[in-house]
């Protein structure tokens, strides 16, 4: 009998959380950072981090490579250049879903009828009222930028918005264009 190992369970979580953009026409939420004073100048080369945060242990996993694919053409697209390991840049993913509920009352009906006098009650009463109760998935993949030499943080990316059957289906096109919304704000 196989059993998944603990770093296999690990993976198909993340590789859940990846399927996260959402189909409607607004896109997913783009945020960026900067470390102060960081300016693409100095930087000729990059790599991707080893091991990937989003890789399980050693092993690349098909999440990795759906995030390298695209994070790879937009970063060449910059002008710096891919080099296997020793870039100036270290690229590193980070990849996260949440569960959210969402309610909302929903429509009621009320049946009263009552005779009474000074504040007495008499006759009935029914009343009714539902509340939807909907549940979501919102994720977020993110990138980070290191300078490899000082081992710092120079520049991050964040897009996140919600997990549909359309993105569970599409999850490489998804991730493809995750990527190159956060990498155009890349300087």
């Amino acid at each position: 009998m196989n059993q998944i190992p603990a770093g296999g369970i690990r993976a198909a979580v993340v590789l859940s959380a990846a399927m996260f953009i959402s189909a409607c026409s607004s896109g997913p939420n783009i945020v960026t950072n900067s470390a102060p004073g960081f300016d693409i100048v100095g930087y000729q080369t990059f790599s991707f981090l080893r091991p990937l945060s989003t890789d399980n242990g050693n092993v690349r996993t098909i999440l990795s490579n759906e995030l390298i694919e695209p994070a790879r053409r937009e970063l060449e697209f910059a002008g710096l250049r891919h080099v296997e390991t020793g870039g100036d840049l270290l690229v590193n993913f980070v990849v996260s879903t949440r569960e959210t509920l969402q309610t909302r009352p929903s429509s009621g009906a009320s049946i009263h009828h009552g005779r009474g006098r000074y504040g007495t009650w008499g006759g009935y009463s029914m009343s009714m009222s539902t509340t939807e109760v909907v549940q979501r998935t919102e994720g977020t993949v993110g990138i980070d930028i290191i300078d490899a030499q000082r081992r710092e943080l120079v520049w991050e990316g964040a897009a996140s918005g919600r997990v549909t059957d359309q993105t569970r289906r599409n999850r490489a096109a998804a991730l493809d264009g995750a990527i190159t919304e956060i990498l155009a704000r890349f300087p």
